[in-house]
């Protein structure tokens, strides 16, 4: 049914969806051509984007995990970091790429589709993703809530309400929690 390419590390069939995205949580570009199986940073140097990373100005950059390599306009986390300040960039560099890691969140919930199998021939589940990535951004201009009646849990099964309230009642914990831990960094 899938060839092997399609296979990812994770021993289940997918296509690689690479994007990158802004501070508004909108995505600026997406490539979803590729198998399962090819690294991110093979898709970065083949993706058709590439003619845009050969006119760099220097003006902007990109952040990347550390998949990929450095370059000027491709900034990657120090691996492994040597002293407190490279270590210290690390974790601001995390702050900033979790963004896009957000927006992918983001965009299943708002198209549960992609999260599951998607019963389509394979040459339309790009046309498929990259038109999700559209809508979202267009969801995000007309700033419609992401605050669905029922949320799809990771099976795909819709939860009652009760229990989306249950989640959303842990998350404040949580996010209390954060804020608390975040207080103790002063004392450090």
């Amino acid at each position: 049914m899938f060839g092997d390419e399609y296979i990812n590390r994770k021993g289940y069939p997918s296509i690689n969806v690479q994007a990158t995205c802004d501070s508004q949580e909108r995505f600026t570009s997406v490539a979803a051509e590729w198998p399962g199986s090819v690294h991110d940073s093979r898709n970065m140097e083949k993706e058709s984007c590439s003619g845009y990373y050969s006119r760099y100005d220097g003006a902007a950059c990109l952040l990347g995990d550390s998949g990929y390599g450095i370059s000027p306009w491709l900034i990657t986390p120090f691996k492994p970091p040597q002293t407190d300040i490279q270590r210290r960039f690390n974790r601001v560099h995390a702050k900033e790429r979790v963004v896009i890691e957000r927006v992918f969140g983001q965009l299943k919930k708002r198209f549960p589709i992609l999260g599951n199998c998607v019963r389509l021939s394979l040459d339309r589940v790009p046309k498929v993703i990259v038109t999700c990535t559209v809508l979202h951004n267009v969801a995000k201009h007309l700033r419609d809530p992401l605050n669905f009646e029922d949320d799809a849990n990771e099976d795909g099964c819709v939860t009652r309400m009760k229990e989306a309230k249950k989640c959303s009642k842990t998350k404040q914990q949580n996010n209390v929690a954060k804020q608390k831990r975040n207080e103790m960094l002063g004392f450090i």
